[in-house]
């Protein structure tokens, strides 16, 4: 990695060689492409592209336009457009490079080909040409395949039967002593593009294909002979993620695993990225509901954190917070409320009383005084995580809204959960339209914050947007739409308003009567 003295040599090597031989001799352009590799490994890439443009030139001096030894400095010339963030330019060395390779005077080898072909996937998923990318990434895999069984290859389904043989053919080959570098090397190169092409195909909107081409880059990994821990546990939890996502839990949960042991072969035991799948791990158990379990791999995850981050970063704090869900989903409540106290410390000291975060965390803390029944400390708890909602954005959370406006109600300040309901309602309606049963449901609380108050007239306007509602979303003899009727009988009555409160009663009555009528 001694590039400066290396490109000192190549430059003093080249003034000597123009000496010698001349400006294009064959020789001078093999130094400027060996020069231009150096530059490149030292993301000098302007140089890079200097040195490897007159290796160009002298090359095609040289041997002409169609000779195969000027796909060497074009890819090189395609790599360095790439890593510079110049992903056209590098498709079209890549495009041109593979071109000269496949003349057919050129016959270039196999070996020579799919690295290429690799790098031209890579710069169209750049470009977004996920169809070309995902078709340049299949011949790769092809090509790869080819070289190692020795049979021309037709894509994945193909390949997956011939597994097994590839398999017993290392088996023997270990059995005889025999050398298998070579051939794990160039499965884990098959590996590594159908990781490539499941990204790709993921991006393409086809989830389910794109994790059966993971599960085979798996297979694939699992049966390298010199393994490879690493993109093992890469591709693992990658596959593991799509599991869990897919509500496949107990197939997450093993791939998690594999992912784990991978893992711990080669970090060790106690490393931040174990950490991170041990909360994983015990993220499944949560939602299994096993409890104990889950208790466990977060307490593991918790300690490898602490050793790796300290106590009190952000990744502790959010360990420590699913330590208190558990907590609370086994009753304890009280040791749930010690696990969040530390959360808002740590992130409090770290972020700020007004950080989004704090307000999540207070939010929790409020839902468990509700369990405890511990209303007026849980209304301070919300009205704070509002408080700092509303500093961050237009809206605020409509979960915890309702569970403020109920508890106002409970605790009798209906004003206050009057206008609690007047925001929820604003909130439902932007997000989903007029006609929704949400907006209905929290228009009868809105109702009942005024029936309270005395303001039974105000109630009208609510409960009959409601009825409407339901009637628009619902069928006629839907039990909602036959508790909005009664709803409104009861104001019309508590009123005086006797006509009114008849003609509920009486489409209630008729409402019940088509019921029966289609009962029997």
């Amino acid at each position: 990695s001694r590039f400066e003295e290396a490109i000192e040599l190549s430059e003093e090597a080249l003034e000597v060689l123009k000496s010698a031989v001349g400006f294009d001799h064959l020789l001078v352009g093999k130094v400027l492409k060996n020069t231009g590799d150096y530059y490149q490994d030292m993301e000098a890439y302007d140089d890079a592209m200097e040195a490897y443009s007159e290796s160009l030139r002298v090359m095609t001096a040289w041997h002409g336009r169609e000779h195969v030894f000027l796909s060497e400095v074009l890819n090189e010339i395609g790599v360095t457009r790439f890593k510079n963030g110049e992903y056209m330019i590098a498709k079209q060395s890549f495009t041109e490079a593979l071109r000269l390779m496949r003349l057919t005077h050129n016959d270039a080898n196999k070996s020579a080909v799919f690295p290429t072909l690799n790098h031209l996937g890579h710069a169209l998923y750049k470009n977004n040409e996920l169809k070309l990318a995902a078709e340049t990434y299949l011949d790769s895999f092809n090509i790869q395949v080819s070289i190692v069984t020795g049979e021309v290859n037709d894509g994945m389904k193909e390949f997956s039967t011939k597994l097994n043989v590839i398999k017993n053919r290392i088996a023997i080959m270990e059995q005889n002593e025999k050398d298998v570098v070579d051939l794990s090397e160039s499965l884990g190169g098959i590996a590594s593009i159908l990781r490539y092409l499941g990204l790709v195909i993921q991006e393409q909107g086809d989830f389910e294909a794109a994790l059966s081409v993971n599960k085979l880059s798996l297979s694939v990994r699992l049966c390298q002979p010199f393994k490879e821990h690493s993109s093992m546990a890469l591709m693992a939890e990658t596959i593991a993620m799509f599991e869990y996502k897919r509500n496949n839990l107990a197939s997450a949960m093993d791939y998690f695993n594999q992912a784990l042991d991978a893992k711990k072969s080669y970090q060790g035991e106690s490393t931040i990225d174990v950490a991170r799948t041990v909360n994983n791990l015990a993220n499944i158990h949560f939602s299994l509901g096993n409890l104990d379990d889950a208790m466990v791999l977060y307490q593991e995850a918790l300690k490898i954190k602490r050793h790796c981050l300290g106590d009190d970063s952000d990744e502790v704090a959010n360990t420590l917070n699913n330590i208190a869900h558990v907590m609370v989903n086994a009753g304890k409540e009280q040791e749930a409320l010690g696990a969040y106290h530390n959360v808002l410390k740590i992130r409090q000291d770290r972020y700020g009383k007004s950080h989004f975060s704090v307000a999540t965390t207070l939010a929790s803390m409020g839902d468990v005084y509700i369990k405890l029944g511990k209303l007026e400390i849980a209304m301070t708890y919300f009205e704070q995580c509002i408080r700092i909602q509303k500093l961050h954005q237009d809206h605020c959370d409509e979960r915890v809204l309702e569970n403020l406006g109920s508890i106002y109600g409970k605790l009798g300040e209906w004003h206050k959960a009057e206008s609690t309901f007047e925001e929820i309602i604003a909130l439902k309606r932007a997000a989903r339209g007029d006609e929704c049963l949400e907006v209905a449901k929290t228009l009868d609380l809105l109702a009942v914050s005024y029936i309270e108050q005395n303001r039974h007239v105000e109630s009208i306007e609510h409960l009959r947007e409601a009825l409407r509602i339901r009637k628009a979303c619902l069928d006629d003899d839907d039990d909602e739409i036959l508790a909005s009727l009664n709803k409104l009988a009861f104001v019309y009555k508590s009123l005086g308003m006797t006509e009114q409160m008849m003609e509920m009663r009486e489409e209630f009555e008729a409402h019940q009567e088509r019921r029966r009528r289609g009962s029997c």
